[in-house]
């Protein structure tokens, strides 16, 4: 963020904070907030005589997610050059050393604390950096030299939510870093028209894009259905639960205001009426977006005995491989979940809300997904899903978006990888 707007932000602030008897603690947090930009502007110039300083390794491939975990996109074009037994030299920044990310230990594969010293000088001497989101921490930027190129594969495709300026109104430092990271990106990966669309009006207007299909999706195809059942019996064992259970993921995305009230799905009633639809014993597997993770603990309500929180697993795409049915608002995930068929519904009781806060690049109602404002309508959806409508609707949306996951998305992207590296 330009000094100028820091100092207009901060000056607006002080007579408000002076009425209320805050003044000088305002003064602090101000001088706080100014020492921690300081020293992050001293920490950019180092890092640029760091890039300088330090060669580009032919075969090093660094990987950085929004999570800083082996998770989405990166974590599956990974896999496949695990599975080749590539000749590379991987890296992945993670913040949590002690389970590695849950990153694979392998001789080729490295694991660095985001942001520390290692972190930097591996993503200074790589020649590929794969990201899904911004290049890096978006209070920690580095330097990016001409002989490095930058992949973006997004983790998102399909989905509804606007992220491009007009509409992000988070904070201003996300938009800032996403301008930085489009301007630094080199190719971005696109499994439709739909997405390229997308790339086009946001942060990458002028970026190559190669439509090779999103390899987090290789896992609803039969490339991925041996992963899926041991994927599966593991998360079963663990848990103790029958296998004959069924499971109903609910992952609801975030709100700027972090407002948890809107998360008041009454999962009894949601476990009778996907019983009484579908058959079976029902568990409901919750899990919040990762930008509600601090706040939780204290302010998720939804503790029943049906429900299992999942919110700490590093990669929800596992969990899509073998859940039996998914529920979000406007989170993209169930844009990927609608390639494996399996019902999807939409619970979003504050839409014309998050329309107005956030923005859709569609209507709700043009998805597939059924749609409630409330419990009520929520439970009469589900006992009345009808399945040849859906599966119609489903292939009528991938249609239009003009998706191409096929289930071998990752093999063309390391194809394209091997080709440049030589």
């Amino acid at each position: 963020m330009p000094v100028v707007q820091i100092v207009k932000r901060k000056a607006k602030r002080m007579f408000p904070a002076a009425v209320e008897g805050r003044f000088f603690k305002r003064m602090g947090v101000a001088w706080k907030q100014t020492k921690t930009w300081v020293d992050r502007s001293i920490g950019y110039e180092n890092r640029k005589v760091l890039s300088q300083n330090t060669p580009v390794v032919h075969n090093r491939i660094m990987f950085i997610t929004f999570n800083h975990s082996y998770s989405c996109n990166p974590k599956y074009i990974c896999e496949e050059l695990i599975k080749r037994n590539a000749n590379v030299e991987i890296y992945w920044g993670v913040t949590n050393m002690n389970t590695r990310g849950y990153v694979p230990d392998l001789p080729n594969v490295h694991v660095v604390k985001m942001n520390s010293y290692e972190y930097f000088v591996a993503a200074c001497s790589s020649h590929v950096i794969i990201i899904n989101s911004l290049l890096g921490d978006k209070f920690y930027p580095f330097p990016v030299k001409k002989e490095q190129r930058v992949f973006e594969t997004w983790h998102g495709s399909l989905g509804i939510k606007r992220f491009d300026l007009a509409h992000y109104n988070t904070n201003l430092s996300w938009p800032e870093a996403a301008i930085r990271t489009g301007k630094l990106t080199n190719y971005c990966i696109s499994n439709s028209k739909f997405e390229e669309d997308v790339f086009r009006e946001t942060f990458w207007p002028e970026t190559r894009i190669m439509r090779l299909g999103h390899a987090r999706n290789d896992i609803f195809f039969d490339t991925y259905k041996e992963k899926r059942a041991q994927w599966k019996k593991e998360f079963f064992e663990e848990r103790g639960l029958n296998p004959d259970t069924k499971l109903c993921l609910y992952a609801p995305t975030f709100r700027d205001t972090h407002n948890f009230e809107v998360y008041d799905l009454n999962c009894d009633r949601l476990v009778e009426a996907l019983e009484e639809r579908f058959g079976g014993e029902w568990k409901i597997l919750l899990r919040y977006h990762d930008n509600d993770k601090k706040k939780e603990k204290t302010q998720n309500k939804l503790k029943q005995d049906c429900v299992i929180d999942v919110t700490d697993l590093p990669d929800i795409q596992e969990l899509l491989s073998f859940v039996d049915c998914g529920i979000t608002d406007y989170s993209s995930w169930i844009y990927d979940f609608v390639l494996s068929g399996k019902p999807g519904f939409i619970y979003a009781r504050d839409v014309d809300i998050y329309n107005n806060e956030r923005g859709f690049y569609f209507k709700l109602e043009e998805s597939p997904f059924p749609v409630a404002k409330c419990n009520d309508e929520m439970m009469q959806n589900v006992r009345s899903f009808d399945e040849k409508l859906y599966a119609d609707k489903v292939k009528e949306f991938l249609d239009g978006k003009g998706c191409m996951d096929d289930g071998h998305a990752s093999e063309r992207i390391v194809d394209r990888l091997m080709k440049l590296l030589g």
